[in-house]
């Protein structure tokens, strides 16, 4: 739709303006994906507002979502960190209105507003309530904003943060109960469930594509100890300690998931037998190789140890999952029986246990 103010009236051309601006909010009223409403509102503004650019940030918990759209693009964002210029309004906390004078200085302005025929710039923050949700700046390209221009973006700006916050606050509901169905309370990794659904999931990509798959099982030495001579929140502290420990010597793709009480189980896929006993000895250095907190002080730590038994399968292996863990627990057991903190290889212990 485009249209030329010498062609039509006032009245007409305020009309035409009223129905593209109401259209679009019926439009993007029907949309959940907030790029492609994005992509919409950045195509679509300068039918009823003399719209060039826009910068839209909506408060997300720890993190900001940040959205742009400029010369019919539109990028969506998140980040932990706020700009030199947003820092600025989420502080101002009222609306600002920039005019040419005032655009001189134009490195700290996001892209999407720092155009070189842009004649003024306006800044609207919203609420609900007390709290600010986010904060719109509106770029006007050659003609400063008439008054419709700022009656309009102040209407649709109000009703995009609101679409997009109740959005993403939908998002991370999904978000939070999904955490809570896959990972484990206390130690944040993977469930039981989720990890063996994933060590399922990686075995029949194994049996596909010809890759190995690894699997490596991990129980905390003496834990009983822990617990009854330092208590059961003692044990969960170490717990959380190791799992954070195991998590940052984990490759990416790799799963990792609490097996249940103090044990642990590790899907490594793409990975062979050298790759599995290499992956396996970084994890038991990495709890191995310092004292480990009790409640979060180190001079309240102890040592400890785990045991790591590990199994591997060729692609287009055909051996079922359950023989799987149970080669891996076999190999733990053995790892246990002769001195705990060690790695036993299920083929390795198998050889030997055959010679004997």
């Amino acid at each position: 739709m485009s249209f030329n103010a010498s062609q039509v009236d006032n009245t007409t051309l305020q009309l035409l303006r009223y129905e593209a601006l109401f259209k679009l909010i019926d439009d993007i009223s029907g949309l959940d994906d907030i790029q492609t409403i994005a992509r919409q509102v950045t195509t679509r503004w300068k039918y009823f507002a003399n719209v060039a650019g826009w910068h839209l940030v909506l408060a997300l918990g720890d993190v900001f979502k940040v959205i742009d759209g400029f010369d019919g693009v539109a990028q969506v964002s998140e980040v932990s960190a706020l700009s030199v210029w947003d820092q600025y309004h989420a502080q101002l906390r009222h609306p600002r209105l920039l005019v040419a004078a005032d655009l001189e200085e134009r490195s700290a302005m996001p892209e999407s507003l720092n155009g070189k025929l842009v004649s003024e710039i306006s800044v609207i923050p919203f609420r609900r309530g007390a709290e600010v949700i986010g904060w719109l700046s509106t770029a006007a390209r050659h003609e400063p904003f008439d008054e419709l221009d700022k009656k309009f973006i102040r209407l649709f700006g109000r009703h995009l943060a609101d679409r997009l916050s109740d959005l993403l606050l939908r998002q991370l509901a999904l978000r939070a109960l999904t955490e809570l169905a896959t990972h484990d309370a206390l130690t944040r990794l993977l469930n039981r469930g989720t990890v063996i659904k994933e060590l399922a999931s990686k075995l029949a990509m194994s049996r596909r594509t010809g890759e190995p798959l690894g699997l490596i099982m991990i129980d905390v030495d003496f834990f009983k100890h822990v617990n009854d001579q330092h208590g059961h929140q003692a044990g969960d502290n170490v717990l959380r300690e190791v799992s954070s420990r195991l998590q940052l010597r984990t490759r990416d793709g790799d799963n990792l998931g609490r097996y249940g009480g103090e044990e642990f189980l590790v899907v490594l896929y793409p990975c062979n037998e050298p790759e599995i006993a290499a992956a396996a000895e970084r994890l038991r250095l990495a709890v191995a190789e310092k004292p480990v907190s009790l409640g979060g002080d180190l001079s309240n730590a102890i040592d400890l140890t785990i045991s790591l038994g590990t199994t591997w399968c060729r692609g287009h292996d055909t051996i079922r999952m359950e023989a799987l863990l149970k080669q891996a627990d076999d190999a733990l057991y053995h790892a246990k029986t002769v001195g705990r903190n060690c790695v036993v290889q299920y083929s390795a212990w198998l050889d030997t246990a055959t010679r004997c």
